[in-house]
């Protein structure tokens, strides 16, 4: 009796030196005792769910006695004892999974911008000639005239005695504007326009006043 009771005491420490490196195997060995051959799987998933991380290989023994106990030990069993030996290897964890990294939206191409709008030539004004008449003495007229007139010879200069009543034809010399030249005296005739509307008389308010529309429209057409 009194070995049985060693072997007995002896088995447990061994068990309880395996447990140790392994916690919860203890509580299998027990378990194997009511499972038979079973116990394999059940220490397999034991083994790759407790224990620390990273792969180790170790050897379990399942002893067998004489009334049919079963123990697990990390040593060889007994004499006298029925004796399974399993080499098993403890899986290693998985490696953590990599923290993904947030990745900047990107980057979005600024839509181009629309082009100027196009400017459209203003249309000229209306044509307009600047006359110079023999004296001198200038004038602006929307029509090309020259104003053909017979002027007396003693009004131009000539020491005519008896025929000074004689005339003698001359014309004005008229050129035409361009259109900035033109647009600058159309503003200075708009101006004098509406000058005269102001004062104009009842007799010739209408037509004052129609004048103004007139330039307005080719100074805000063609100038402006």
């Amino acid at each position: 009796m009194a070995a049985r009771a060693g072997a007995a005491t002896k088995n447990r420490a061994r068990r309880s030196s395996l447990s140790m490196g392994f916690p919860g195997l203890e509580v299998a060995a027990a378990r194997a005792d009511n499972a038979g051959m079973r116990w394999w799987p059940s220490l397999a998933i034991l083994l790759a769910c407790v224990g620390p991380a990273g792969a180790q290989q170790i050897t379990v023994y399942r002893c067998t006695d004489a009334q049919g106990r079963v123990s697990l030990q990390d040593a060889p069993c007994p004499a006298g004892q029925t004796q399974e030996r399993r080499n098993m290897v403890r899986p290693q964890d998985p490696p953590p999974r990599p923290v993904a990294r947030e990745t900047a939206p990107p980057a979005t191409t600024p839509a181009p911008e629309p082009p100027p709008p196009i400017a459209l030539p203003r249309p000229s004004p209306p044509p307009l000639y600047q006359c110079t008449a023999y004296d001198g003495a200038t004038r602006y007229s929307e029509n090309y005239d020259p104003n053909p007139r017979c002027v007396p010879l003693a009004v131009l200069g000539y020491d005519a005695g008896a025929w000074g009543a004689i005339c003698r034809w001359v014309e004005d010399s008229c050129v035409r504007l361009d259109d900035i030249g033109a647009c600058e005296v159309f503003e200075d005739k708009l101006e004098q326009a509406e000058s005269d509307a102001l004062h104009a008389f009842s007799d010739t308010a209408a037509y004052r006043k129609s004048e103004v529309r007139r330039l307005r429209q080719i100074v805000d057409t063609s100038c402006r």
